[in-house]
């Protein structure tokens, strides 16, 4: 199963209410979609099918599971929370093999 394209993301208070609770503003969850970032299925039993992980412009690695909206490349945050030191390690990986395939 593949990865789905995410291109924007629909933030409301209810969200950003829950990134305030981790650290995270809604702005640096938005800037994860223009830098490097990996689409990863989320654990069994998490909401969220998808989990999106990359860096904020500062290069603050930041986490967020998705569910999906009406439309297929619009989707919702549910939360964002730093990256967990696993998080990162799966983003730095894809991202060494992003390189090897240009």
């Amino acid at each position: 199963m593949s990865s789905p394209r995410i291109d924007t993301l629909l933030i409301d208070e209810e969200n950003e209410e829950k990134f305030a609770a981790h650290g995270v503003s809604a702005r640096q969850v938005t800037e994860v979609l223009g830098n490097v970032h990996v689409v990863l299925k989320n654990r069994k039993q998490r909401r969220g099918l998808y989990l999106l992980v990359g860096k904020d412009k500062s290069g603050r690695c930041i986490a967020v599971p998705v569910e999906a909206t009406h439309k297929k490349t619009l989707w919702r945050p549910i939360t964002a929370w730093p990256c967990k030191q696993s998080e990162e390690t799966l983003l730095e990986k894809r991202g060494k093999q992003d390189e090897q395939e240009t």
